[in-house]
C-alpha cells in the first residue's frame, strides 16, 4: 500500500470573507468579535414591566454570527 499526498482544499467562501474582514483596517473605537464579525444584537435581561412599560434591565451586545452558530458571545 502506497502513501498518497492529497492537495489541500481551498477554505470555504465564508472563511475567506471572514479573513478579509479581519484584515481590513477599522476605527479604534469599532467593536469586533473574536470571530471577526462586526455585527451585533443588543439584548436586555432582567426587564420589569411597570405600568405596561419595560423598565430596568442590563443591556449587552451579542455577536450575531456566533449566535447563529449556537454560541452566546457577549462583546460589551
Amino acid at each position: 500500500m502506497a502513501l498518497k499526498l492529497v492537495q489541500p482544499s481551498e477554505p470555504p467562501l465564508a472563511e475567506k470573507v471572514r479573513q478579509r474582514v479581519k484584515r481590513t483596517p477599522k476605527p479604534a473605537a469599532m467593536l469586533e468579535c473574536r470571530c471577526g464579525s462586526r455585527e451585533f444584537i443588543e439584548t436586555k435581561s432582567g426587564v420589569l414591566l411597570k405600568d405596561g412599560k419595560p423598565t430596568g434591565g442590563t443591556k449587552t451586545l451579542i455577536c450575531a454570527i456566533c449566535l447563529l452558530k449556537g454560541e452566546r458571545v457577549v462583546v460589551a
